[in-house]
């Protein structure tokens, strides 16, 4: 077992990939919902910027796993 702090900064860690996680899936459910329907400029930048947003938290939750 580790020290009450290895065992902290785990739990901590554990609980910003769920968070990470999460906002992944918004950002795939809106990325969703910005697809439907009639096509405008407003949904195109809204397209770009969730897939923007998605792509930055997928590469930092894969950061944040290889560094268990």
């Amino acid at each position: 077992m580790g020290s009450g702090a290895q065992d902290k900064a785990e739990i901590e860690k554990a609980e910003r990939i769920r968070s990470i996680e999460a906002d992944i899936a918004f950002f795939e459910a809106r990325l969703a919902f910005a697809s439907r329907g009639e096509d405008n400029p407003y949904k195109q930048a809204q397209r770009r910027a969730f897939e923007s947003l998605r792509d930055t938290l997928s590469q930092t939750l894969e950061d944040l796993r290889k560094s268990r």
